[in-house]
């Protein structure tokens, strides 16, 4: 039971290596003993091909002020991985836009274990970031994001490092159309 005031934690999937399902359990279980969950990554580009990296709120758990995709985050027990990238995109965005998924890809690190599904966003509209999930975001050139991930040079979070690499590994295999 939690005091009054203090929102209920989220039940995730657990599952296998290959995205079989085991179970669910709190988040803070999941992040505690390494097991193995679900997430989303969502990659919002616009029509000059520029992509919107979100810069984490302080108040994160995992890497705060370390910049990550466009929208990110954990899929609830219930949800199936489109699901939970739309909400996350809303949430954290204000952002309600057709999806693509370009791929799923594992998410291993010593904060996360994580099977993830990277989705497409192509939208031009206006983005209203949420304070309390994001301090800043800037949309950078394709060219910007390799420079970026090759060099460094900004703090990214692990797992926005994988979908990034993953994101252009697709567009070097079907260029986006403009």
């Amino acid at each position: 039971m939690y005091p009054v005031g203090e929102p209920e934690e989220e039940y995730l999937y657990v599952v296998d290596e290959n995205d079989e399902v085991l179970g669910r359990a709190a988040r803070s279980k999941c992040h505690q003993e390494g097991l193995i969950h679900r997430s989303v990554y969502v990659i919002v580009i616009n029509d000059k091909g520029e992509i919107f990296l979100q810069k984490r709120s302080m108040r994160k758990e995992l890497y705060p002020g370390y910049y990550a995709c466009s929208a990110t985050g954990h899929v609830e027990h219930g949800e199936i991985y489109e699901e939970a990238a739309k909400r996350e995109m809303k949430e954290e965005l204000g952002i309600e836009a057709p999806l693509k998924e370009i791929c799923k890809f594992k998410c291993f690190s010593e904060e996360e274990r994580e099977i993830s599904v990277l989705y497409l966003c192509r939208y031009d509209g206006q983005i209203e970031p949420n304070a309390e999930e994001i301090s800043e975001g800037e949309f950078l050139s394709i060219e910007d994001i390799r420079a970026v991930l090759m060099n460094g040079g900004r703090k990214i979070a692990y797992g926005s490092i994988i979908a990034l690499r993953e994101f252009l590994k697709y567009l070097d295999n079907s260029p986006l159309e403009a």
